[in-house]
């Protein structure tokens, strides 16, 4: 008795622990209407961030980027917000296209990863490459502003 007892209490168990772990864990989820507000807004700030590298405008990606934004750029260096203005007003990009775009909200942070095309002259010589990049941003005082940025070139 004692045995079929202590199997009834074991299977009792097992079956609870198994029905526990069939239930789906419910995380908070979240808020589709914001999270699309945030996409959009996010998805504008990279055309408007694109469209500052085209047409050499320093002060336009400086609104865009935090002050303690950091890229790693395709060749694998790091480089500041100062380093990229100056290189953005030195303007090497004739023309570029975005491609994809993929945004992804953790609440004040988002991370948007996406791809362009560009067209650059360097002494003389034109070049179209292909890139993939990724760009953190995080909201402070209610204004999303970039602090990360990665950049790969696809060969």
């Amino acid at each position: 008795m004692r045995r079929f007892i202590f199997h009834i209490c074991f299977l009792s168990s097992l079956l609870g622990l198994l029905l526990f772990a069939a239930v789906p864990v419910q995380g908070k989820q979240p808020k589709a209407d914001s999270d699309a507000a945030v996409s959009q807004t996010l998805r504008a700030m990279e055309q408007s961030w694109l469209n500052a590298e085209k047409n050499h405008d320093a002060a336009t990606f400086e609104k865009l980027v935090a002050d303690d934004w950091i890229a790693i750029t395709p060749d694998g260096k790091s480089q500041t917000k100062a380093e990229r203005a100056a290189e953005i007003k030195s303007g090497h990009i004739d023309s570029a296209t975005l491609g994809d775009m993929k945004v992804r909200v953790f609440g004040e942070t988002a991370v948007v990863t996406g791809t362009d095309d560009e067209i650059t002259t360097t002494d003389d010589k034109k070049s179209s490459d292909h890139f993939a990049w990724t760009d953190v941003f995080v909201k402070r005082n209610g204004k999303w502003l970039a602090v990360a940025s990665q950049t790969a070139q696809i060969k």
